[in-house]
């Protein structure tokens, strides 16, 4: 056998996506901290360099720790450095993946055979497209990141903006697809332990939020709670998203019962009303629809498992004493727990008029509503459309849903829309990542869909059931909201999903050998993938591009105009030596004067390059005494002109006596555009 296919395939390809999400990893702490807080990101980088030598030893039982305070992070946040932003999950997420990629085998995949073409072929996806769609956002040239004034849309998100989307979401595909892998390298053999150094945690810590909720809902809803949460009437528990808190609170609604289910009586019984009450009002709390549908999914599963459970019991001797009192408690609980909070000062998904989309309970009918939940989501499903059309194989890329909503939806249908997702986990990802990288998840959805109404011999029926009802209302309300666009949602629905099937019995042993044509097959779709990203990348999806499609103002390293002692307007380039600018074409010629203020120009002339749509018009030694004055003919057919220079050296100023603060490069002359000269 190939040695290649029988051991190198599986090395590689985790390789690749450890070392990618490394990167990103580092780059997210770079971009979150840089501007913030220094000594934090150094705090962290030590961090992961900890859970690096910890997870030798403790993996899994630190790594529940580790996600258990990602639940109570944020409410820290507030506290200092004074606000909440996602970018701040690296604190956390770093650490983390340190424990994720130390330890035996963690440079191995150890995913069930019938799943492991699926999510290792997503992760690499991923992993290989989102540098490229990091380099396009800066225009393949990093120094722009720290420049001032830089808009890569028409509403003026900056290029560090658009790149910390990219790295971010890099993270919340590939750190929970390796989380889940490790999962199964860690517990698959041990349920008990897996409970106890996983789930238990998470448990407590979102008790521990829930509890904030309620004192957020009754007495001080500013308390903790950022953002226009407030304003809204909704609790965000410690997540300092109402929407992630919610969710949390559904996807751990059973955990109480199946935690305790074990234990001696009374334990089972008021362990499982207590983690459905505690959820129930954290999910109240929250104001969250998507939530509610899912603990809704989450109590029918119960019921339906205990009805089940009944029918069982009269040929093979099971015991429902446990399972009635469950269920009549928690229906009990739910009531109460809902009559309570109708007291308290958030407001209820009626409040937030989600009753109007029910036929019978608005004026819409039921075309107009399924049109409105499912299709266009107040023109953000359109704008998706849009982005898919345009560019089907391989989407706009990974992260850049947000960042390009905007100028896609004015395309679509002329709506101006605030960033936010395509209210729709898959047609977000479809969006995204294209039909070619969208392949993969779609073949894992399917295949993990067939997995959670398959038979088996599991003899753990009722916990796998109820939290088959968990997972299977996630992935309902995934098509009318992005419950999973936040780093915490997704290791959670990950660790419920394993959770599921090794109560489910599914097989995980050995890791055999890979076939050789699947994995040819893997790696021609991932290459080809990033390689349309890559040519979307210098293409029409460019910055710059997308610039002279919409009709912005993009520009970089060049400030704004000044005017010389003769009135005449004139632009320098700043505090970096390339600059670009987009002129609109106002002639057939563009009047090009340029020269340097530099007070040794004479003695050390300077080499400077100028390029005008690509063509290169000028490359030579520029002296101070001297200028570029050069005729530059416009592009047929184009509207606007695309300007670039780099020069050699810069100078400050101040170091020859002057007050002006900047550093300072190349002047040009406002652009000046005449008719060609005819001759005679």
């Amino acid at each position: 056998m190939n040695p290649l296919t029988r051991i190198g395939v599986n090395r590689i390809t985790k390789g690749v996506v450890i070392v990618s999400t490394l990167v990103a990893a580092f780059v997210q702490l770079y971009l979150a901290t840089r501007l913030i807080n220094v000594p934090l990101g150094f705090g962290v980088a030590v961090a992961f360099v900890v859970a690096v030598a910890v997870g030798a030893r403790w993996p899994g039982a630190a790594s529940g720790v580790v996600l258990a305070a990602s639940y109570l992070a944020p409410a820290a946040y507030v506290f200092w450095p004074g606000f909440e932003n996602y970018p701040f999950e690296i604190v956390w997420s770093l650490p983390l993946l340190g424990l994720i990629v130390s330890g035996r085998g963690a440079w191995h995949w150890h995913l069930p055979t019938q799943w492991r073409w699926p999510l290792v072929t997503w992760a690499l996806v991923v992993a290989a497209s989102w540098p490229f769609v990091f380099l396009r956002e800066v225009d393949f040239y990093l120094g722009i990141l720290p420049l001032p004034g830089v808009a890569n849309t028409s509403i003026g998100i900056s290029p560090w903006e658009a790149v910390t989307a990219v790295t971010y979401w890099t993270l919340v595909h590939n750190v929970g697809l390796l989380w889940f892998d490790r999962l199964f390298a860690w517990c698959s053999g041990d349920e008990s332990r897996f409970r106890k150094v996983i789930v238990a945690p998470l448990a407590i810590a979102i008790t521990v939020s829930c509890a904030v909720g309620a004192y957020q809902a009754f007495v001080d809803l500013r308390f903790v709670n950022p953002h226009l949460w407030p304003h809204m009437n909704r609790a965000s528990g410690t997540l300092g998203d109402a929407n992630t808190f919610g969710m949390l609170c559904a996807l751990l609604a059973a955990a109480g019962a199946v935690l305790a289910r074990r234990s001696r009586a009374p334990w089972p019984v008021l362990a499982a009303v207590a983690g459905i009450a505690i959820a129930t009002s954290g999910v109240l709390t929250s104001g969250s629809r998507t939530a509610l549908i899912t603990l809704g999914m989450t109590l029918a599963a119960a019921g339906v498992e205990g009805v089940l459970a009944w029918r069982r019991s009269a040929n093979a001797g099971f015991s429902v004493k446990h399972i009635v009192p469950v269920l009549v408690g928690a229906l009990t609980v739910v009531v109460v727990v809902v009559l309570v909070f109708r007291g308290s000062s958030v407001t209820s998904i009626v409040g937030r008029g989600s009753l109007g989309y029910i036929p019978g309970f608005g004026d819409i009918t039921i075309t107009e509503s399924a049109r409105e939940l499912l299709w266009e989501r107040f023109g953000y499903g359109s704008a998706a459309v849009k982005m898919i059309t345009d560019h089907p194989l391989a989407g706009t890329g990974v992260g850049t849903f947000h960042t390009l909503v905007h100028d896609f939806a004015l395309r679509a249908s002329g709506k101006e829309l605030v960033p936010d997702n395509a209210q729709s986990w898959y047609r977000h990802h479809l969006a995204e990542l294209g039909v070619l990288g969208s392949l993969p998840w779609m073949a894992w959805c399917v295949a993990f869909g067939m997995a959670l109404f398959s038979r088996s011999a599991a003899v753990n029926r009722f916990p796998a059931g109820v939290l088959r009802g968990t997972l299977l209302g996630f992935g309902i309300v995934s098509l009318l909201g992005m419950a999973g666009q936040s780093l915490p949602v997704v290791l959670t629905f990950w660790t419920i999903a394993f959770w599921f099937t090794i109560l489910k019995g599914t097989p995980v042993g050995a890791t055999p050998a890979w076939p050789t044509a699947p994995w040819v097959a893997t790696l021609a779709l991932v290459a080809l993938h990033a390689t349309v990203t890559f040519k979307d990348a210098r293409g029409d999806l460019r910055p710059r591009n997308r610039a002279l499609s919409i009709g912005w103002d993009y520009r970089y390293g060049l400030g704004g105009i000044e005017r010389d002692a003769t009135g005449v307007p004139e632009r320098r380039t700043s505090f970096n030596s390339r600059s670009l600018s987009i002129s609109r074409v106002n002639g057939r010629v563009l009047k090009l004067a340029a020269w340097i203020d530099h007070p040794d120009g004479d003695e050390h002339p300077v080499h400077v390059r100028i390029w005008a749509d690509s063509r290169l018009v000028y490359d030579g030694e520029l002296k101070r005494s001297a200028a570029i004055l050069q005729d530059v003919p416009a592009t047929p057919g184009r509207t606007h002109m695309v300007i670039e220079s780099e020069i050699s050296r810069l100078f400050r100023p101040r170091d020859y006596g002057r007050s002006d603060p900047r550093v300072l490069g190349l002047s040009i002359r406002d652009w000046v555009w005449e008719e060609e000269t005819k001759r005679p």
